[in-house]
C-alpha cells in the first residue's frame, strides 16, 4: 500500500511567483544554514516571502529568530507585517508595539488597530507614522479615510488624501476617498473628477462607481449618474456573486480535508476538491490519485499546482513521489527542490536517501 504524508494545513498562495523566485529562495536558505544566528541572511529570506506572498512561511522564520533574540527590531518589524497579511491583528499589534521610532511599524501598528476595529487608536498611530515620515502615502491615505468615514476634520482628510494622491498617483482607493471628501465638503465638480480617475484605474470598484453617480447627481447630470449606478449594481451583484462562490469552494476544500484521513472517502474528497479550483486543491487531488496508484493523472496535476505556485516545498515532494517509478533522475531533483525550500522535513531526506540508493 503507498503511504503519502497529507498535511492538513492550508497551503499559503505565491504572489506572481516565478522560477527564478525559487533559486532566490534556496539562495537566501542556504545563506541563513551557513549563519542560523545572523540576522541579516533570515531579514533577506523573510522579506523575500513576504514580496512573494508566502506570509506564513516568513512569520516561521521570524518567530524562530525572535527566541534567541527577542529584541531584533528588524525580525519584530517583519513579523508585524507578515502577522498583519495573516490578519492575526492582535499579534501583528503587539510586535508592532514593540518597535519604537520606526515610521513603518508604527503604520503596521495602525493598520493592526484597524483590523481590531479600534479606530481611535489607529488615528493616533498613523498620526505618529506621518510625524516620523511624512512620506508615507498609507498612513495619509489611511488617516484620510477615518476622517471622511466619520464626516469630521473634512480640510486635514482632503490634505492628507491630496498628499497621498501625490505619493501614489495611481492608487484608485485614494481617488475615491478624496473623491467622497470632496462630495462631502460641498465640491461636487472636482469630487467628479477624482471620482473618473478612480474608475479608470479600477473599473471593478463599485464603491467608486456609487460615490461617482452621487456626484453627477449633484451636479445635476442625469444622465451620467443613472450609467454609473448601473455600473455600481452590475459590480454589486458580481461581487456577491463572487463571494458566494468563494464561500462554497472554500467549504467545500474544507470539507473535502475532513475526509482525507479516511482511505475509504477518498473518491468524495476528491469530488469536493474539483469544486474548489486552486492550487492547494490541484495539489490535495494529486495526492489522492497517488494514493489510488494513477501516477499520470496526479503527475498533471502536481504540475499544475506547481505551475501556480513554484514555492511550496510539498509539491516538489509529491512530484517525487509521482516521477519515482518513471523517472528517478527527475524525482531526485524535485526532492532536492523540496529538501532546499524547506530543510529539516524527516519525509523529504528519507525520500532523498531512497531515491539515492536505488540510483547507485
Amino acid at each position: 500500500m503507498r503511504f503519502l504524508r497529507l498535511p492538513l494545513v492550508l497551503l499559503s498562495a505565491a504572489a506572481f511567483a516565478q522560477n527564478s523566485d525559487v533559486a532566490a529562495i534556496v539562495k537566501a536558505r542556504q545563506a541563513v544554514l551557513a549563519s542560523p544566528d545572523a540576522e541579516a541572511p533570515r531579514l533577506e529570506l523573510a522579506a523575500l516571502y513576504l514580496r512573494l506572498g508566502q506570509n506564513h512561511n516568513a512569520s516561521e522564520l521570524l518567530l524562530e529568530y525572535t527566541k534567541a533574540h527577542p529584541k531584533s527590531a528588524g525580525a519584530l518589524r517583519l513579523l508585524a507585517l507578515s502577522c498583519l497579511r495573516e490578519e492575526n491583528y492582535t499579534a501583528a499589534k503587539d510586535y508592532a508595539q514593540r518597535v519604537s521610532g520606526d515610521a513603518a511599524t508604527t503604520e503596521v501598528l495602525g493598520l493592526a488597530q484597524l483590523g481590531l476595529q479600534d479606530s481611535k487608536a489607529a488615528a493616533v498611530s498613523f498620526q505618529k507614522a506621518i510625524q516620523l515620515d511624512p512620506s508615507l502615502a498609507d498612513a495619509s491615505f489611511q488617516l484620510g479615510l477615518l476622517y471622511v468615514n466619520a464626516r469630521e476634520n473634512l480640510p486635514e482628510a482632503i490634505r492628507l488624501l491630496e498628499k497621498a494622491r501625490s505619493l501614489k498617483p495611481d492608487i484608485a482607493g485614494i481617488h475615491t476617498a478624496l473623491g467622497s471628501a470632496l462630495l462631502q465638503s460641498g465640491k461636487p465638480s472636482e469630487a467628479a473628477a477624482e471620482l473618473e480617475t478612480a474608475v479608470k484605474l479600477d473599473p471593478e470598484s463599485a464603491e467608486s462607481f456609487y460615490q461617482l453617480a452621487d456626484a453627477y447627481r449633484k451636479l445635476n447630470r442625469v444622465p451620467d449618474a443613472d450609467r454609473a449606478l448601473a455600473s455600481f449594481s452590475g459590480l454589486s451583484r458580481k461581487r456577491a456573486d463572487d463571494r458566494a462562490l468563494e464561500m462554497r469552494s472554500r467549504s467545500a476544500y474544507e470539507q473535502g480535508m475532513n475526509l482525507l484521513t479516511h482511505t475509504d472517502q477518498l473518491d468524495k474528497a476528491y469530488q469536493l476538491f474539483e469544486q474548489a479550483p486552486g492550487e492547494a486543491s490541484f495539489y490535495r487531488m494529486a495526492q489522492i490519485l497517488y494514493l489510488k496508484g494513477n501516477d499520470g493523472g496526479a503527475l498533471k496535476l502536481i504540475r499544475e499546482a506547481l505551475r501556480l505556485n513554484p514555492l511550496e516545498a510539498e509539491y516538489y515532494f509529491v512530484l517525487a513521489r509521482c516521477l519515482q517509478a518513471s523517472d528517478k533522475t527527475a524525482a531526485l531533483s524535485a526532492v532536492r527542490t523540496a529538501i532546499s525550500l524547506h530543510p529539516g522535513v524527516a519525509d523529504f531526506a528519507e525520500l532523498e536517501a531512497e531515491l539515492t540508493r536505488i540510483r547507485h
